[in-house]
């Protein structure tokens, strides 16, 4: 009998998760990520070449170094706040980042006011382009298209505002234009790639949830079949047999007595295990059993504290993660499988707590744990790792505040 009532599951995981790669496909976003340093290192990398070739134009040459420092620092910021293990990636820092990076092409443009011979090798558009490119992967598509209308907008007013200046004399929306079409190139193939990925995730999700609809009834089906087979070869291992022996002695001797009640002990607890297993406890045992840990019913519940079913909270996706993480902390190395524990807690906001005994170091640890617990934030779960003294504590669950 579950602790969750159909109002708080429906509650818990009618959670508004925004349609971004990162939050519908966590993982492959994951894979994804080096991207972000390598645009930053190629963004610094052209705004250094662009400030040289501008050193004779240069009215403020103090203002070109603070927005190489401004721009590296926004490059910084991208690359730590979209790793992996600080998901997820919210509006707010991507509203800081992409500022920072407006403001310092800005300084850019202020050191060459004046004296500037051409638009076109100003690294400001191209800089905020590069940025825009991989921020769909993180944030709403159309959440980066705003974005990156205001910022075509910015550097193609600071472009338009010079053209009285520059070799070139033209009409400003020239400049405008010059300016801005990098900055929405560059964010529209991003976003166009984004829409793409994340359709083909949702497509992929209906199809398994249509498919899983229709194997349910198969499914419920065989775990009924092998429950009453668990059941049919418990007897056949013990009971059947003592009462055969019964039988050809023709006598029940005290030894029988305090037989059959062993007998009785573990039918029952075998029948009490069959009702209580559930996915988190079945997980466990299928992961524990490599380590010589008895997956049978009745065994390996005793492993797992979830006497309000809490379980139910998990949706397919998150479920899916919870899975990994259990049969990654069965894997690691030094661990001592009869020290693994699973609890749950608040049945308002369901948190989960894993505890184990090991001898691995905590950097191998959460080397393989840190990519699963972060895929679990990218679901708006809220998610903790602990590994001091030879002990490993895992916490993951929904946050009493959503996730940004």
């Amino acid at each position: 009998m579950t602790g969750l009532d159909q109002a708080t599951i429906v509650r818990l995981r009618s959670t508004a998760i925004e349609r971004t790669p990162q939050r519908l496909d966590p993982l492959g976003a994951q894979s994804a990520w080096l991207i972000v340093p390598l645009l930053g290192v190629v963004a610094i990398g052209y705004a250094s070449y662009s400030t040289l070739i501008h050193t004779d134009q240069f009215r403020r040459p103090e203002a070109a170094v603070v927005a190489i420092a401004a721009l590296a620092l926004a490059a910084f910021v991208f690359a730590v706040r979209t790793h992996p293990g600080y998901a997820p990636f919210g509006v707010w820092s991507q509203s800081s980042i992409i500022g920072t990076t407006l403001g310092a092409a800005c300084l850019f443009s202020a050191s060459v006011w004046g004296d500037n011979h051409r638009i076109q090798d100003d690294w400001g558009q191209i800089a905020v382009g590069l940025f825009l490119v991989a921020m769909p992967l993180y944030r709403p598509v159309s959440e980066v298209v705003i974005v990156a209308l205001v910022s075509a907008l910015v550097v193609g007013t600071m472009a338009a505002l010079q053209s009285d200046s520059l070799q070139i004399a033209t009409q400003p929306a020239v400049y405008f234009t010059v300016a801005a079409t990098p900055v929405l190139a560059l964010a529209l193939a991003g976003c166009g790639y984004a829409w793409t990925m994340t359709g083909e995730t949702l497509a992929w999700r209906e199809v398994a949830r249509a498919g899983q609809a229709r194997l349910e009834d198969e499914l419920r089906a065989a775990a009924r079949r092998m429950i009453a087979q668990e059941r049919m070869t418990t007897l056949n291992e013990s009971a059947v047999p003592f009462l055969a022996d019964v039988l050809a002695r023709g006598a029940i001797t005290s030894a029988d007595r305090e037989r059959a009640r062993e007998i009785a002990v573990d039918l029952r607890a075998s029948a009490v295990g069959s009702v209580e297993r559930t996915w988190l406890s079945e997980t466990l045992a299928q992961a524990l059993a490599p380590h010589g840990i008895d997956p049978r019913p009745g065994r390996a519940p005793a492993m797992v504290s979830d006497p309000d079913r809490l379980e139910a909270a998990f949706t397919e996706e998150q479920r899916a993660i919870v899975g990994a993480v259990v049969v990654t902390v069965a894997r690691l190395r030094g661990l001592e499988p009869a020290s693994v524990r699973i609890s749950a807690s608040d049945p308002e906001h369901p948190h989960f707590v894993i505890t184990a005994a090991l001898a691995q170091p905590a950097r191998e640890v959460r080397r393989q744990l840190i990519p699963l617990l972060s895929a679990l934030q990218s679901l708006s779960m809220a998610t903790s790792l602990r590994v001091a003294d030879g002990r490993l504590n895992v916490g993951f669950g929904y946050p009493r505040r959503p996730l940004q």
